[in-house]
């Protein structure tokens, strides 16, 4: 049942609504700017409006998968199946297993399991954007701040706010979730020799 949950869940979240969306506006965000189908590039081709209407939806996708995932199997189901749309966003079937990089879908599944972690990652995502200038190294220490956060929550005996309570739950969804989005993160970041090269390289 476990594996149905988390079948559901990447079926959910690879369908490509950021693509879809982005063509409403007569952008293909596989062709234009950073060629990943995100929020970022949203923005960076689109601007304001469809970069807020590409994170709403996947956002939307993301807490919807972990719904489906959790009405199959509650508990570890609804982990599975949050951790499995993330997959699906990052290797997705429709996109040839290529896919975007995981943030937006990952705020829907933190709402609804673990809503309580979302103010200070947002906090933290959000200091780290202006310190670096650089979203890649932000996405990356929000990834830190939530693999902490998977740490210290059970034993503050903090409510998640979530479907999910336990720490072994928690800290398999963290844990799951950095190893899907945190290379690609660290791909296109200046951590990367091979960016850094490729910045300096002319064209």
């Amino acid at each position: 049942m476990i594996l149905m949950a988390a079948v559901t869940g990447y079926v959910v979240g690879s369908i490509p609504t950021a693509g879809f969306i982005a063509r409403l506006w007569g952008i293909d965000l596989r062709s234009q700017g950073s060629g990943n189908p995100g929020t970022t590039n949203a923005l960076r081709t689109g601007g304001v409006f469809l970069a807020v209407s590409v994170l709403v939806v996947e956002a939307a996708k993301g807490y919807a998968a972990v719904l489906a995932a959790n009405s199959t199997v509650e508990g570890w189901g609804a982990v599975a199946g949050g951790v499995a749309a993330v997959a699906g966003n990052v290797f997705n079937f429709w996109y040839g297993f290529s896919g975007g990089k995981g943030l937006g879908i990952s705020l829907g599944v933190l709402l609804a399991l673990w809503p309580w972690v979302l103010p200070p990652l947002v906090a933290l995502i959000a200091l780290a954007a202006l310190v670096t200038r650089s979203a890649g190294l932000a996405a990356l220490t929000a990834m830190a701040g939530l693999l902490v956060a998977a740490f210290v929550w059970p034993t503050r005996g903090w409510s998640t706010g979530g479907l999910v309570e336990s720490g072994a739950e928690l800290l398999f969804l963290a844990t799951a979730m950095i190893a899907l989005m945190g290379w690609k993160h660290w791909r296109d970041s200046r951590l990367n020799p091979a960016w850094r090269f490729a910045r300096r390289t002319p064209v």
